[in-house]
């Protein structure tokens, strides 16, 4: 559900069509491609964890009820009373000070959804489903989820197919669809494609050993790959293997709810209690041993070089991708 927009202060034009996307981007800490998702994040602002929760719980109640079944919207608010996000904090991931708080925001619930989807055990529309018959409850759960055949051939871009939680859910991701010559999917991977050839350059690989050797001293032997500290690298993918195990097995543990997202929701918060402390003490080693050995400083130079270069090759893709980002966030701003 991640939702990629763009500041209009760094427009071309604000216009469709009129090639806006920022020239040049990026500077000495942030390359090309990250510096122009970061302008367009500005653009359509999401809000925080219960804005987006809320959205989502609107659409659902408008696709239920234009389906015929009752759905009241769930309001996040007190469950998440006591919590301090990440946006309520304005800490970014990567940085030492989100590690401090929030490890690498696994286990660590940093948007409080885990909290909010737990607190939905007091759900009125549970109850409304306790009053229906049970081929009217079958109805209900197949018009919400979807079926597993539904599912399968669904379009996972639309959530279509795969009930009216799934296509909120994908309506609040807004996800780009393919127009012209621009394929959000085809531009996605040619980004990973990037990324991939960053983490493989001989100046970022050479000072793998010291970054493992440095995390090794810090009490947490046997990793290789620093990765980006985001999506990849061996210490943040050592927690999310764990977590999901302890996932699996809480899940399993719980026999009283039957609610899916409730359910994991509670098992997310109990694996948080268990393994939250861990997860913080490795991410603050991770960005303490990337300072210490050199490697922050070599993956940024070379990302700034390979992103300079591909928002060049790319620029009519990007240009194209602000138009559609720009179309979609009008549209938003008339509903």
């Amino acid at each position: 559900m991640v939702v990629l927009a763009w500041a209009c202060a760094a427009c071309g034009s604000d216009e469709p069509g009129g090639g806006a996307s920022p020239t040049p981007p990026g500077d000495a800490t942030t390359g090309a491609v990250d510096a122009f998702f970061d302008q367009m994040d500005a653009l359509r602002d999401m809000g925080d964890a219960i804005d987006q929760h809320t959205a989502v719980q609107e659409d659902v109640a408008a696709c239920m009820n234009a389906l015929g079944f009752e759905y009241t919207p769930l309001d996040p608010g007190p469950a998440l009373e006591d919590v301090r996000t990440a946006t309520d904090l304005g800490l970014e991931p990567g940085t030492r000070e989100y590690a401090e708080q929030f490890g690498f925001g696994i286990t660590t619930d940093d948007m409080g959804y885990y909290a909010m989807s737990a607190a939905q055990l007091d759900d009125p529309n549970t109850r409304y489903v306790e009053q229906l018959s049970p081929e009217a409850r079958a109805e209900y759960d197949r018009a919400l989820w979807g079926s597993p055949e539904e599912v399968d051939a669904a379009d996972p871009q639309s959530g279509e197919g795969q009930g009216c939680f799934a296509q909120a859910q994908a309506s609040a991701g807004a996800m780009l669809e393919a127009s012209g010559e621009f394929d959000p999917d085809v531009f996605f991977q040619e980004q990973m494609a990037m990324r991939e050839a960053i983490q493989s350059d001989d100046r970022v690989v050479g000072l793998h050993p010291a970054w493992a050797s440095c995390m090794a001293d810090a009490g947490f032997p046997g990793l290789v790959t620093p990765g980006d500290n985001l999506f990849t690298g061996d210490a943040m993918l050592a927690i999310r293997t764990e977590f999901d195990a302890r996932l699996v097995a809480l899940q399993g543990a719980i026999t009283d709810v039957d609610d899916p997202s409730i359910k994991l929701g509670l098992a997310a918060l109990q694996a948080k209690q268990e393994l939250a402390e861990r997860e913080i003490a490795m991410a603050v080693a991770d960005v303490d041993c990337r300072d210490s050995s050199g490697y922050a400083d070599a993956l940024l130079e070379v990302e700034i070089e390979y992103q300079a270069q591909f928002y060049a090759d790319h620029k009519a893709e990007f240009d194209a991708y602000a138009d559609a980002v720009a179309e979609r966030a009008a549209a938003d701003a008339d509903d």
